[in-house]
């Protein structure tokens, strides 16, 4: 008999580092029930950059959204980050970072 070998399931790194560039935006819109954030994050470790974005409704986090500077551990943050994507140190830039923003920052 052969056995044909599965995929593995999809291995979700938590991200840990030091944020080194943020935009945090909060909309009030009158046709929703709750305000909605927008948190998006550049963060450093050893072996590169996360570009991070997180969008949320849940006031109780909108105080405690990590602020430029901080070291985070994504598994301890209370929230996940629902867009994650890896660059290597050389590959980050200014450049790379505002075409971020202007991909995923709310308007």
């Amino acid at each position: 008999m052969t056995t044909v070998p599965g995929s593995a399931p999809a291995v979700k790194e938590a991200v840990r580092g030091k944020i080194i560039e943020s935009e945090i935006k909060i909309t009030v819109d009158p046709t929703r029930p709750l305000p909605l954030a927008c948190a998006l994050y550049a963060i450093e470790n050893d072996d590169g950059v996360w570009l991070c974005a997180y969008y949320g409704s849940n006031r109780s986090i909108f105080d405690f959204l990590p602020q430029k500077g901080a070291q985070i551990d994504e598994d301890k943050l209370g929230f996940r980050f629902r867009i994650k994507r890896f660059l290597p140190k050389d590959a980050f830039q200014p450049a790379t970072w505002d075409e971020f923003k202007k991909a995923h920052l709310m308007t």
